[in-house]
Order: structure tokens, then sequence, then C-alpha cells
């Protein structure tokens, strides 16, 4: 295909931000050796973007850094710091996406943007809903998930620095119900650490 071709092609699925490999060689039908070798041509010409090995972002919609995220690594959720700040949960102003993942932890350094992805282990992916195109925690999850991941998993956080970082928090604006429905849903021996910690007097 000839670039004005790939143009028009992308022009058409402008409704589709982010394309797999697979999928371009669904659409096309173009043999694998050949769509390799084109799509490597736009690449270096500055036509398509390659976001990592076998994903490409439409240039005609350019996909968010919250789409993106879901792509890295696969499959993920938003959640930790970041999707307490983006629910007006946590005061503090954050740079770094904060994601859940099934998958071995990473960092990705990407246009400017930096992508935190923590391991779960797969009985605790849940508590999230479609954002838009983006996997994003409910607030309660996302704060469950921070605890677990920064204190009780790595205790990168101390128990000090944690009871100063929830303080911050508007932990009023939560869904008590819901809160403790998926701390439970931690199994032991987290759920017990879980509601000494969500007993806090900041919590009431």
């Amino acid at each position: 295909m000839k670039t004005t071709q790939w143009l028009d092609f992308f022009r058409r699925y402008i409704e589709k931000k982010v394309f797999s490999f697979a999928d371009l060689e669904q659409m096309t039908g173009l043999p694998k050796d050949q769509l390799q070798v084109e799509l490597s041509r736009l690449v270096a010409r500055g036509v398509l973007r390659r976001l990592v090995r076998k994903w490409y972002a439409n240039p005609f919609a350019p996909p968010s850094v919250e789409e993106v995220a879901m792509v890295l690594r696969h499959p993920s959720y938003i959640s930790l710091e970041y999707a307490l700040a983006k629910e007006g949960i946590l005061s503090q102003t954050v740079f770094t996406i904060t994601l859940i993942t099934i998958k071995l932890p990473y960092t990705f350094n990407f246009n400017g943007t930096t992508f935190e992805y923590h391991q779960i282990a797969r009985r605790l992916f849940w508590g999230y809903r479609l954002d838009g195109r983006a996997n994003v925690a409910w607030p309660e999850k996302a704060l469950l998930d921070l605890i677990y991941i920064r204190h009780l998993k790595t205790r990168k956080l101390s128990a000090t620095r944690l009871h100063s970082l929830l303080e911050d928090m508007y932990l009023q604006e939560l869904d008590r119900e819901r809160l403790w429905s998926f701390a439970v849903k931690f199994g032991p021996p987290y759920v017990g650490q879980l509601k000494t910690i969500l007993a806090q007097p900041f919590f009431r």
C-alpha cells in the first residue's frame, strides 16, 4: 500500500485509536512480512507512531496517555495514587500514571510520561470499570490497592507515612459499604490488616 492509501485507511477507522499488528493484518489482508516492512517504513517516515512492539497509534485520532497505558502492559487498570487523584480523593498532584497488572511489574517512560505497573495476584485483579477506553479502579479499590502494594506487600510506606498520606485524602468521599466489601474480598491474612487500618479515626 502507498502512503496515501495508509492515510486513507487510518482516516476510515478514525474511531479506533490504537491498532495491534494483528488488527492491521486482519483489516488490511496484507501478508505478515509485507505488513511489517510497510509499518516500519511508515514509522521511519514519521507517518505512524509505534507505541510499543506491535502496537500503533492512529495518526488521525491519537490515544490519550491513559489509553496508551492499557496496551503497554495488558491486562491492566489504573489504580493507586493516580486513580485517587483522578477521583479527587487524593489532594496531591500525581504525575506518574500508576497501574495494576497481573504481569511482572515494570516502569515505562514514554513521551515524557512515566507509567508504573505493579503486579497483583490474579485473584485480586478486580474492582475497576471502563472509563472511556481505559480501565480505572473504583476509588475504594484504588485505596485498598495502595495500602496493599505500598504498605502490606512491600513496606515502602511505613505505618507513619501511610497514616500521613491517608490524612491528606478526602476519605469522606468514599463509599463505605463498597470499601468494606472490597476489603473482605482480599481474604486472609490481608483482610484483618486492612480492617485494622480502616478502623482508624480518619475513616469515620
